[in-house]
């Protein structure tokens, strides 16, 4: 028993545990590295996912921005008077 890659469009949509007269029957191919997700190409399982961008550091407000939140504030405040 290994591991086998359903392939489909040249893409890994499953793997599975097979023996490999099952797996040949079903045309799948024997899962030498990579999953789901994983482009087959010309025989070779290429990691084509995209990679998740990490957002930057939130940059810091200026004074500007910070004494615009306190003035709409006070005027808050000051409606509930």
């Amino acid at each position: 028993m290994s591991n086998y890659a359903i392939i489909e469009n040249g893409k890994v949509v499953n793997a599975v545990v097979s023996d490999a007269d099952f797996a040949a029957e079903n045309g799948w191919v024997e899962l030498t590295s990579g999953g789901i997700g994983w482009d087959y190409i010309n025989g070779v399982f290429v990691d084509n996912r995209p990679v998740a961008v990490q957002p930057g550091p939130v940059p810091a407000p200026t004074r500007e921005e910070l004494l615009a939140e306190v003035r709409a504030l006070l005027a808050r405040i000051e409606a509930l008077a």
